[in-house]
C-alpha cells in the first residue's frame, strides 16, 4: 500500500496522505514518515501542507487493522507512536497547514488539529469515533476544546458522531470550494512565508508554552488510560467484531 508523499516545491513542503481507496486510512509505518516529514524539514522549507489524496477524506484515521492486530498489552506502545505523530505535527518549526476535504476522523482528525492552521472544503466532516470500538480518544484530541469549546467538544468525544465543519465555528480558519481551496491556502502560506523563521519559530514556542501546563499533563495522563481500556477484554472484543460490522460502510453520520 502506498504511504505518505512528500514533496518540496517553492518553500513549501507538502504531505499528501495517499490511500484514497480505504479513504487515505493510516498505518503506523505512516505516522512515522509524517513524524520525521515534519520534525526536521530542509533549510529551504518555510511551511508545510498536510492533505489528502482525492477528495471523499483528508484521512479516515488509523485503518482499523491496527487495532485488530495489535496485542491487548501493547495499547501504550501503540498509542505512543500516534502521539509522537501528533506531537511532531504540533512542534514543527514551520507554519503548518492541514487542507481538509470530505472525512477527517479519529488519529487523522488529531493531525489536523495539531497543525497550525485548517483550511476546508464545506463537505469536510470532523470525528473522534475511537469510543465506537470501546477506545477512548487521546493525545492531542485534547486540544479540541481549544478549537470548539468544552461542550461540544465533549459530545464529539462521547458520540463518536462526525459533523459537518458549519458545525464546528472555530475550527477551519478558512473554509473554501475545492475549485478555490488551492488560492486561499497559496493566499496564507504568501502571508506567512513573508515573515522570518525567526519570528514564526519562537511565536510558535510561545503558543507550545501558553498551552502545556494543562496539555501535556492531559496528554500524559490520556496515554494510561487508553493502554488500560485497550488491555480490556470487552475492548479487545469490539475491536474485533467492528471490522465485519462496518466492512465497506462509510463513517457514520451525525
Amino acid at each position: 500500500m502506498a504511504g505518505p508523499r512528500v514533496v518540496d516545491a517553492g518553500g513549501v513542503r507538502t504531505i499528501t496522505l495517499d490511500r484514497p481507496e480505504v479513504r487515505n486510512a493510516l498505518t503506523l509505518d505512516d505516522l512515522d514518515v509524517i513524524a520525521a516529514a515534519v520534525t526536521q524539514p530542509p533549510a529551504g522549507v518555510r511551511a508545510i501542507v498536510l492533505t489528502g489524496a482525492g477528495d471523499r477524506a483528508f484521512s479516515s484515521g488509523m485503518h482499523v487493522q491496527t487495532f485488530i492486530d495489535t496485542p491487548p498489552d501493547k495499547g501504550r506502545e501503540l498509542i505512543r507512536r500516534v502521539g509522537a505523530c501528533t506531537g511532531a505535527v504540533r512542534l514543527a518549526p514551520v507554519p503548518t497547514i492541514a487542507v481538509v476535504r470530505g472525512y477527517c476522523l479519529g488519529a487523522a482528525f488529531e493531525i489536523a488539529l495539531a497543525c497550525d492552521l485548517r483550511v476546508a472544503t464545506p463537505d469536510a466532516r470532523f470525528g473522534l469515533p475511537e469510543v465506537l470500538l470501546g477506545i477512548p480518544s487521546v493525545v492531542d484530541a485534547a486540544l479540541l476544546q481549544h478549537h470548539v469549546g468544552l461542550s461540544r467538544a465533549k459530545e464529539l468525544v462521547l458520540t463518536g458522531a462526525n459533523y459537518g465543519v458549519d458545525a464546528l465555528p472555530g475550527l477551519a480558519n478558512r473554509v473554501a470550494a475545492a475549485d478555490q481551496i488551492k488560492a486561499v491556502v497559496d493566499e496564507l502560506l504568501s502571508t506567512l512565508m513573508s515573515l522570518t523563521p525567526e519570528v514564526i519559530a519562537a511565536q510558535k514556542a510561545l503558543f507550545e508554552t501558553w498551552l502545556n501546563e494543562g496539555l501535556q499533563t492531559g496528554i500524559d495522563a490520556s496515554v494510561d488510560v487508553f493502554g488500560d481500556v485497550f488491555a480490556l477484554p470487552v475492548t479487545q472484543q469490539v475491536v474485533a467484531g467492528y471490522r465485519a460490522d462496518r466492512k465497506g460502510a462509510p463513517p457514520p453520520p451525525a
